[in-house]
C-alpha cells in the first residue's frame, strides 16, 4: 500500500507540502568530482531542496556497441568522490542522493546512509534492481518516462512486495530530450496520484522553467530539474538545465505556484469592506426634490457599490424620493417613498 505522504532527510513530502525541489546534477559534472562539488554548492544556494546525482557503472548496464558507451564512460564518478560529495552535501545541509543503474552503486549509497534512493526511467521494468534497493526501506522516486499505466502498477509491486516496503513517489516524465511544453502531458498527474494514492511529481526536460511552474500549478509535489553551472559546458543535458540563477528563480516561483492554487471552494478573499468600491449601485444623475416621481433618465448605475443594487433599477423607477437626492448620490431604499 502506498503513503500519500512521507519525509526525506525530514523534509515532508506530498500532502500539502511545498513541492521538493531536486537539482539533478546527473553527467553534468562530466566525471569530475570538483564540478560535482561546485554544482552541489550552488544548488544549495539557489535553494534547491535536493542534489540527485546518477551512479553506475557503465558496462553493467549498457552494451559497449551503444552510441553513449564512451560518453557514459567518461562520466562515471570514482567510489572515493562519491563519498567526498555526500560529505560536503551533510556540510552544506543539502540532501544528496543518486539514481542507482546497478546493485553495486545501490550499495555504495546505501553504505553512505542515502535518504533515498532514485529509479530512472528506463529502469521501471528492471524488477529485480528495484526490489533490491526497496530492501533498503528508504524513500524511492520513481521516475515513469515511456511507461504504461501496467508497468507503473508493477513497479510498485514489485517494491511492495519487498519489506520493509518503502515509501515511493511517481515523477511524470517525458524521456525525450529536450520535451516540447507541448508533449508534457501534464494533466496525467491527476491519473497517477487518483491510480496509486502517493506523491506525484514532475520531472522536467524541457528548456525553460515555465513547465515546471505549470506542473506546480497542477499539483506536483516534487519537481526535478536538470542543473548546470553554464549550458555551454560540454555534455548532452546541459541545453535543457537550468542555472545557478533560473534554480533560484524556479525555486521561488514553484512556492508562489503551490500557494496560487488554494482551495476548490470559489469564495471571495477580499475584505468585506472592499467588495463594495468595485459593485455599483443605482445613483441619481440628476437633483431629484423631495416627493418627485422618479423616472427612468434620472438614473444610473455607479460605483460604489453602497446603495440599491443594479438588479433592483426597475424596482427604484415609479418610486418617489423620501428627501432632496443631489446629482450623482448613491440612492439607498431609505431614501424612498
Amino acid at each position: 500500500m502506498t503513503q500519500d505522504s512521507f519525509e526525506i532527510a525530514g523534509r515532508p513530502i506530498g500532502r500539502g507540502a511545498a513541492p521538493y525541489l531536486i537539482a539533478e546534477v546527473g553527467i553534468n559534472h562530466g566525471g569530475k568530482v570538483s564540478v560535482a562539488l561546485r554544482m552541489i554548492e550552488a544548488a544549495a544556494n539557489a535553494g534547491a531542496d535536493a542534489v540527485k546525482l546518477q551512479t553506475f557503472d557503465t558496462a553493467k548496464f549498457l552494451s559497449r556497441s551503444s552510441q553513449y558507451f564512451d560518453v557514459l564512460r567518461s562520466c562515471e564518478l570514482p567510489h572515493d568522490g562519491v563519498v567526498a560529495l555526500a560529505a560536503r552535501a551533510r556540510q552544506l545541509g543539502i540532501t544528496l542522493f543518486s539514481a542507482c543503474f546497478d546493485e553495486e552503486s545501490a550499495d555504495l549509497w546505501r553504505d553512505l546512509d542515502a535518504p533515498a534512493f532514485k529509479i530512472a526511467s528506463g529502469d521501471i521494468t528492471h524488477l529485480p534492481l528495484l526490489r533490491h534497493i526497496a530492501a533498503f526501506g528508504k524513500p524511492m522516486i520513481v521516475s515513469t518516462g515511456g511507461a504504461t499505466m501496467a508497468e507503473i502498477g508493477a513497479a510498485l509491486a514489485a517494491i511492495a512486495s519487498t519489506p520493509p516496503t518503502p515509501p515511493v513517489a511517481l515523477l511524470h516524465c517525458v524521456s525525450n530530450y529536450p520535451t516540447r511544453p507541448e508533449d508534457a502531458n501534464l494533466a496525467c498527474m491527476a491519473s497517477l496520484r487518483s491510480e496509486y494514492g502517493c506523491p506525484v511529481g514532475f520531472s522536467d526536460h524541457t528548456e525553460g522553467t515555465a513547465t515546471a511552474v505549470a506542473a506546480a500549478a497542477l499539483g506536483a509535489e516534487l519537481i526535478e530539474k536538470h542543473f548546470t553551472l553554464d549550458r555551454s559546458m560540454p555534455g548532452p543535458d546541459h541545453a535543457l538545465s537550468a542555472e545557478p540563477d533560473e534554480l533560484a528563480t524556479l525555486a521561488m516561483d514553484l512556492r508562489t505556484a503551490q500557494r496560487a492554487v488554494g482551495r476548490a471552494i470559489k469564495a471571495p478573499v477580499e475584505a468585506a469592506d472592499f467588495i463594495p468600491q468595485i459593485r455599483r449601485s443605482v445613483t441619481a444623475v440628476v437633483d431629484i426634490p423631495c416627493d418627485t416621481p422618479i423616472t427612468r433618465d434620472m438614473l444610473a448605475v455607479k460605483r460604489p457599490g453602497t446603495g440599491i443594487a443594479p438588479a433592483s433599477l426597475d424596482e427604484v423607477v415609479g418610486r418617489r424620493a423620501g428627501r432632496d437626492l443631489g446629482a450623482d448620490e448613491t440612492v439607498s431604499w431609505s431614501d424612498l417613498r
